[in-house]
Protein backbone atom coordinates (compact mmCIF):
# COMPACT_ATOMS: atom_id res chain seq x y z
CA UNK A 1 0.00 0.00 0.00
CA UNK A 2 1.19 3.17 -0.87
CA UNK A 3 2.38 5.78 2.02
CA UNK A 4 0.31 8.68 0.88
CA UNK A 5 -3.14 9.15 2.30
CA UNK A 6 -6.07 7.97 0.29
CA UNK A 7 -7.28 11.62 0.80
CA UNK A 8 -4.75 12.75 -1.34
CA UNK A 9 -4.70 10.81 -4.05
CA UNK A 10 -6.24 11.93 -7.18
CA UNK A 11 -9.52 9.26 -8.05
CA UNK A 12 -7.86 7.71 -10.44
CA UNK A 13 -5.17 6.82 -8.75
CA UNK A 14 -6.99 5.72 -5.86
CA UNK A 15 -9.27 3.66 -8.32
CA UNK A 16 -6.22 2.06 -10.18
CA UNK A 17 -4.93 1.04 -6.80
CA UNK A 18 -7.94 -0.92 -5.50
CA UNK A 19 -7.40 -2.69 -9.48
CA UNK A 20 -4.46 -3.69 -8.47
CA UNK A 21 -2.50 -6.77 -6.96
CA UNK A 22 -2.04 -5.05 -3.81
CA UNK A 23 -4.53 -6.20 -1.41
CA UNK A 24 -5.18 -3.29 -0.26
CA UNK A 25 -7.03 -1.05 -0.48
CA UNK A 26 -10.10 -3.18 -0.98
CA UNK A 27 -13.44 -3.16 0.31
CA UNK A 28 -13.48 -1.73 3.12
CA UNK A 29 -11.60 1.36 1.95
CA UNK A 30 -13.94 2.18 -1.00
CA UNK A 31 -17.18 2.04 1.49
CA UNK A 32 -15.40 4.46 3.52
CA UNK A 33 -14.53 6.51 0.35
CA UNK A 34 -18.29 5.80 -0.54
CA UNK A 35 -19.51 6.97 2.68
CA UNK A 36 -17.63 10.16 2.68
CA UNK A 37 -18.82 10.98 -0.97
CA UNK A 38 -22.49 11.02 0.36
CA UNK A 39 -21.78 13.27 3.62
CA UNK A 40 -20.11 15.78 0.91
CA UNK A 41 -23.05 15.93 -1.04
CA UNK A 42 -25.20 16.36 2.36
CA UNK A 43 -22.77 19.14 3.25
CA UNK A 44 -22.83 20.56 -0.27
CA UNK A 45 -26.91 21.05 0.28
CA UNK A 46 -26.00 22.88 3.36
CA UNK A 47 -23.42 25.01 2.34
CA UNK A 48 -26.16 26.43 -0.42
CA UNK A 49 -28.69 27.19 2.03
CA UNK A 50 -29.20 31.04 3.02
CA UNK A 51 -29.58 31.61 6.84
CA UNK A 52 -29.07 28.18 8.36
CA UNK A 53 -30.61 27.00 11.41
CA UNK A 54 -28.74 26.39 14.06
CA UNK A 55 -29.39 22.91 13.67
CA UNK A 56 -28.48 22.91 9.93
CA UNK A 57 -25.11 24.86 10.69
CA UNK A 58 -24.42 21.84 13.73
CA UNK A 59 -25.62 19.48 10.79
CA UNK A 60 -23.18 20.97 8.47
CA UNK A 61 -19.94 20.64 10.61
CA UNK A 62 -21.13 17.16 11.63
CA UNK A 63 -21.16 15.97 7.91
CA UNK A 64 -17.42 17.97 7.80
CA UNK A 65 -15.61 15.96 10.33
CA UNK A 66 -17.88 12.65 9.10
CA UNK A 67 -16.31 13.11 6.07
CA UNK A 68 -12.76 13.16 7.46
CA UNK A 69 -13.48 10.38 9.58
CA UNK A 70 -14.31 8.61 6.80
CA UNK A 71 -11.09 9.14 4.84
CA UNK A 72 -8.96 8.45 8.01
CA UNK A 73 -10.91 5.19 8.13
CA UNK A 74 -10.44 4.31 4.49
CA UNK A 75 -6.37 4.53 5.34
CA UNK A 76 -7.12 2.98 8.61
CA UNK A 77 -9.02 -0.64 6.71
CA UNK A 78 -6.14 -0.79 3.96
CA UNK A 79 -3.40 -0.91 6.62
CA UNK A 80 -6.01 -3.43 8.70
CA UNK A 81 -6.00 -5.61 5.62
CA UNK A 82 -2.60 -5.63 4.98
CA UNK A 83 -1.96 -6.28 8.55
CA UNK A 84 -3.93 -9.70 7.90
CA UNK A 85 -2.57 -10.44 5.12
CA UNK A 86 0.51 -10.45 6.82
CA UNK A 87 -0.82 -12.36 9.75
CA UNK A 88 -1.40 -15.30 7.70
CA UNK A 89 1.41 -15.52 5.23
CA UNK A 90 3.79 -15.57 8.59
CA UNK A 91 1.75 -18.22 10.67
CA UNK A 92 4.69 -18.12 13.56
CA UNK A 93 1.93 -17.10 15.78
CA UNK A 94 -1.20 -18.40 16.16
CA UNK A 95 -2.92 -15.64 18.03
CA UNK A 96 -1.58 -13.04 15.55
CA UNK A 97 -4.60 -13.94 12.80
CA UNK A 98 -6.72 -13.40 15.29
CA UNK A 99 -5.77 -10.15 16.62
CA UNK A 100 -5.76 -8.72 12.83
CA UNK A 101 -8.69 -10.52 12.25
CA UNK A 102 -10.29 -8.17 14.80
CA UNK A 103 -8.97 -5.19 14.02
CA UNK A 104 -9.69 -6.24 10.43
CA UNK A 105 -13.18 -5.99 11.38
CA UNK A 106 -12.88 -3.40 13.79
CA UNK A 107 -12.04 -0.99 11.08
CA UNK A 108 -15.09 -1.72 8.86
CA UNK A 109 -17.44 -1.82 11.83
CA UNK A 110 -16.49 2.13 12.92
CA UNK A 111 -17.08 2.53 8.44
CA UNK A 112 -20.32 0.93 8.82
CA UNK A 113 -21.37 3.77 12.31
CA UNK A 114 -19.47 6.73 10.82
CA UNK A 115 -21.88 6.09 7.56
CA UNK A 116 -24.93 5.78 10.11
CA UNK A 117 -23.84 9.19 11.83
CA UNK A 118 -23.77 10.51 8.16
CA UNK A 119 -27.64 9.41 7.17
CA UNK A 120 -28.76 11.06 10.84
CA UNK A 121 -26.66 14.58 10.02
CA UNK A 122 -28.57 14.68 6.43
CA UNK A 123 -32.04 14.65 8.39
CA UNK A 124 -31.90 18.22 9.56
CA UNK A 125 -30.44 18.86 5.81
CA UNK A 126 -33.23 17.34 4.36
CA UNK A 127 -35.65 19.51 6.23
CA UNK A 128 -34.01 22.72 6.52
CA UNK A 129 -31.60 22.85 3.60
CA UNK A 130 -32.27 24.85 0.62
CA UNK A 131 -35.21 23.35 -1.48
CA UNK A 132 -33.46 22.84 -4.76
CA UNK A 133 -30.62 20.26 -3.89
CA UNK A 134 -33.45 18.30 -2.10
CA UNK A 135 -32.47 15.48 -4.65
CA UNK A 136 -28.17 15.99 -3.65
CA UNK A 137 -29.53 15.26 -0.18
CA UNK A 138 -31.49 12.45 -0.48
CA UNK A 139 -29.15 10.81 -2.85
CA UNK A 140 -26.10 12.07 -0.50
CA UNK A 141 -28.22 9.67 2.65
CA UNK A 142 -28.62 6.65 -0.37
CA UNK A 143 -24.90 6.51 -0.59
CA UNK A 144 -24.14 6.78 2.82
CA UNK A 145 -26.57 4.13 3.70
CA UNK A 146 -25.47 1.86 0.55
CA UNK A 147 -21.55 2.56 2.01
CA UNK A 148 -22.96 1.23 5.69
CA UNK A 149 -24.19 -2.20 4.09
CA UNK A 150 -21.33 -2.75 2.20
CA UNK A 151 -19.32 -2.47 5.73
CA UNK A 152 -21.76 -3.86 7.41
CA UNK A 153 -21.02 -7.05 4.94
CA UNK A 154 -17.33 -6.91 5.63
CA UNK A 155 -18.12 -7.55 9.28
CA UNK A 156 -20.21 -9.72 9.02
CA UNK A 157 -18.01 -11.95 7.06
CA UNK A 158 -14.69 -11.49 9.06
CA UNK A 159 -16.96 -12.31 12.42
CA UNK A 160 -17.65 -16.03 10.94
CA UNK A 161 -13.90 -16.38 11.22
CA UNK A 162 -12.99 -14.44 14.97
CA UNK A 163 -12.64 -16.36 17.88
CA UNK A 164 -13.85 -14.40 20.36
CA UNK A 165 -17.59 -14.50 21.51
CA UNK A 166 -17.37 -11.40 23.29
CA UNK A 167 -15.99 -9.61 20.50
CA UNK A 168 -18.37 -11.33 17.75
CA UNK A 169 -21.05 -10.55 20.53
CA UNK A 170 -20.15 -6.35 20.31
CA UNK A 171 -19.47 -6.41 16.99
CA UNK A 172 -23.09 -7.98 15.69
CA UNK A 173 -24.84 -5.58 18.44
CA UNK A 174 -23.55 -2.45 17.32
CA UNK A 175 -23.70 -2.97 13.59
CA UNK A 176 -27.35 -3.97 14.52
CA UNK A 177 -27.18 -0.76 16.13
CA UNK A 178 -25.98 1.52 12.96
CA UNK A 179 -28.33 -0.26 10.52
CA UNK A 180 -31.39 0.16 13.06
CA UNK A 181 -30.40 4.24 13.25
CA UNK A 182 -29.55 4.39 9.78
CA UNK A 183 -33.24 3.32 8.54
CA UNK A 184 -34.70 5.38 10.78
CA UNK A 185 -32.46 8.22 9.60
CA UNK A 186 -33.00 7.45 5.66
CA UNK A 187 -36.95 7.64 5.68
CA UNK A 188 -36.91 10.81 8.08
CA UNK A 189 -34.49 12.37 5.00
CA UNK A 190 -37.43 10.82 2.59
CA UNK A 191 -40.14 12.96 4.42
CA UNK A 192 -38.02 15.76 4.69
CA UNK A 193 -37.17 16.12 0.87
CA UNK A 194 -40.11 14.11 -0.40
CA UNK A 195 -37.46 12.32 -2.28
CA UNK A 196 -38.98 8.80 -2.73
CA UNK A 197 -36.32 5.46 -4.04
Amino acid sequence: MPDDRIADRTIDSFLSGVAASAVAPSAGAVAAVTGSMGAALCEMVAIHTSDPTASLADARHGLAADRERLLDLADEDAAAVDTVQTAFEDGSDADHPQAALQRATAVPLRIAEACATVVEHAVAVAEEGTRNAVVDVAVGARIARTALSSAATIVRENLDLVDSDSFVTDARRRLDDAEEAADAALEAVAAGTGVQG
